[in-house]
């Protein structure tokens, strides 16, 4: 790695649960949720999902960790990790917007409205409401770290999937094989 470049990780998993596989009739695609991690392939990686492991809802912004909460309750859940080279300044971008966002965590919900119209490409932005692809999309986007083919409301997880290009994911299996 050259001075001055930081390592990020993009995680896509798809798990056997009634709001997956909603995503998955309507939208397809091998991946239905999509993670951003800053420190490592084993986590934490930040998204928009599930506040507690047996309940859908309430959901919204939350660190998953392999072998823990969800994860650790669907250790089989199929996934692929990117990752993407980043320089320093782009790194502190994404540092700084998920400190951010962290200090008021609370006020952070799951665009539940906004994931039901993105599949239908109508954006409906909600202030302090993210689904875990326009979240992503919108620190990748707003960081420099890519370019959007779409708004941020507009992103499915495969639309970043896409983003990741003809490269080859460093890991490829299943959640449980990211364990630490």
């Amino acid at each position: 790695m050259a001075q001055g470049t930081h390592t990020i990780y993009i995680l896509f998993s798809r798990s056997t649960t009634v709001p997956s596989r909603l995503i998955h009739l309507f939208a397809g695609g091998a991946y239905t949720h999509v993670s951003l991690g800053l420190d490592g392939p084993n986590g934490p990686f930040h998204t928009f999902a599930r506040k507690y492991p047996r309940l859908p809802l309430p959901a919204g912004l939350v660190r998953e960790v392999p072998g823990r909460g969800f994860f650790g309750l669907h250790p089989a859940t199929p996934c692929c990790l990117f990752t993407l080279e980043v320089g320093e300044e782009v790194y502190r971008s994404l540092t700084e917007k998920l400190e951010g966002m962290y200090r008021q965590q609370e006020k952070y919900h799951y665009n539940v409205l906004g994931a039901i119209t993105a599949y239908f490409y109508i954006p409906l932005r909600r202030q302090w409401h993210y689904f875990c692809s326009q979240f992503v999309a919108e620190a990748l986007s707003e960081s420099g770290a890519v370019t959007l083919p779409r708004e941020p409301d507009l992103t499915r997880p495969m639309d970043i999937y896409a983003l990741m290009g003809p490269g080859e994911p460093v890991m490829q299996g299943v959640i449980g094989d990211l364990e630490a």
